[in-house]
């Protein structure tokens, strides 16, 4: 069974990946002697040795949550260091309650997998890649300014309500200009790009006392073999929209146990790298 590379992208909820993701990844492509690709903006498919990918159905099948092969679920980015980092805000399980109140809405006009819905921290770092749509954290207090296409000013919500608003925007923004104009979110072109200062790959100490480990991959494929031992890892992870791979809640110990067995392996966690600088 075959797809399309539309129909063959997984997406996890803002990039956040289980442990059993990364084994169950693993699992089918050592079945079809493929690897894993890290899609830009932060989906992942398995292409075979015969280049045609896996179909979402089939991972889903495999063991995935069936989120991720669901069209009725946009593209949602969250900010990988949400929480780890001064400045980088908790999102807590936004990126979850906002998957679960667009899944739990029975009718939506069109497949909302053509918008993206940015969660940030507060860093930017997600606003970096102008979604669609964005809720922005504005500190421990719990609220998020949302950030809508085409307006200056911004709203702030409270967490909570923040996955209902989104769910509203984005289908409004589906139903087309006018139904977005009679919900206060004008149909126009994505907000500008901001630049964010966040760390690219290698180690980085974190608020809690542990360490994240971010790496990135040539050619953004994982292989089978150490998609297994990032889920052997058993530690939270993250797929950035730039393809950075992140391991999260570490101690020090586990984070050098890690880099000794994964760096062999094809991770890279040298920010002066080729595969990091573009130069490769």
């Amino acid at each position: 069974m075959t797809a399309s590379p539309d129909d063959a992208l997984a997406r996890f909820p803002g990039g956040r990946l289980r442990p059993t993701d990364w084994t169950t990844l693993a699992t089918v492509a050592a079945d079809v002697g493929g690897g894993i690709g890290l899609a830009p903006g932060g989906g992942v498919l398995i292409r075979p040795a015969d280049g045609e990918p896996i179909p979402r159905s089939a991972l889903v099948a495999a063991g995935l949550s069936p989120a991720v092969g669901d069209h009725r679920l946009p593209h949602v980015l969250a900010s990988p260091m949400a929480g780890r980092l001064e400045g980088h805000h908790d999102l807590a399980d936004l990126p979850e309650r906002l998957c679960a109140e667009l899944l739990g809405r029975v009718e939506t006009p069109v497949p909302r997998r053509s918008l993206v819905v940015g969660l940030d921290d507060g860093s930017g770092d997600v606003l970096a890649h102008a979604p669609d749509l964005a809720a922005v954290s504005s500190g421990p207090g719990g609220a998020v300014r949302v950030h809508a296409p085409g307006r200056l000013e911004e709203t702030e919500v409270s967490a909570l309500d923040a996955p209902r608003v989104l769910a509203d925007m984005a289908d409004a923004l589906l139903r087309g200009p006018d139904a977005a104009r009679g919900s206060g979110v004008p149909h126009a072109p994505r907000s500008p790009v901001t630049a964010a200062e966040i760390p690219r790959v290698g180690w980085v100490d974190t608020t809690d006392g542990l360490v994240s480990l971010l790496a990135v991959v040539p050619h953004g494929i994982v292989p089978a073999r150490l998609a297994g031992f990032l889920g052997a890892v058993d530690r939270p992870s993250t797929v950035s929209a730039d393809r950075v791979i992140g391991l999260h809640g570490l101690t020090e110990d586990m984070a050098e146990q890690v880099v000794r067995v994964l760096a062999p392996m094809g991770m890279i966690f040298d920010a002066s790298s080729p595969w990091v600088t573009g130069s490769a």
